[in-house]
């Protein structure tokens, strides 16, 4: 009788050890099976945003050519209606100073810059990048659809910019 109840022990052992296999196998599987899976969404994903590029880079192109062929109408120059872009800021070039010749302190003139100084009577253009407006309008609540058709441009691209920097 004692000789059964061992044969029997090693059989049970023998089937744990089998079941546990089994199932670390399966294991494996479904984690294979989620990693494909999960590779082929973003392979879809970068297939759709490539295809959405290709079709606004397309639009893009079809609107230049149309610019181009359009002859540009030379319109009477109004000076309230012009508007002249930011002028790039630079360093101001320091003087030198001589000790043989220094100027008396009447004559220096503190140096402000013209677009603080108020005499520039130019129209300064500030433009916004398309990153800070599509973060503006996300953090005003509008979707990433919304933010697409206000700003003229692709769901994709909108949200690459969100991931990016919002």
């Amino acid at each position: 009788m004692s000789t059964i109840a061992i044969i029997s022990l090693i059989l049970h052992g023998v089937t744990f050890l089998w079941i546990i296999t089994l199932m670390q196998k399966l294991s494996l599987k479904e984690t294979e099976t989620d990693h494909k899976k999960t590779v082929k969404e973003i392979e879809d994903l970068l297939a759709a945003y490539t295809l959405e590029m290709k079709e606004e880079n397309e639009k893009l192109l079809k609107q230049f050519e149309a610019m181009r062929k359009v002859p540009v109408a030379k319109e009477p120059e109004d000076a309230s209606t012009l508007a002249t872009p930011a002028k790039p800021m630079s360093e101001p070039e320091p003087e030198a100073v001589r000790e043989s010749d220094p100027a008396p302190p009447e004559e220096q003139e503190e140096s402000v810059p013209p677009w603080l100084d108020g005499s520039n009577d130019e129209a300064v253009i500030v433009e916004t990048s398309d990153q800070s407006r599509v973060i503006s309008l996300a953090k005003q609540g509008l979707s990433v659809e919304e933010i697409a058709k206000k700003l003229n441009m692709g769901k994709g691209e909108v949200e690459l910019l969100l991931k990016f920097y919002g």
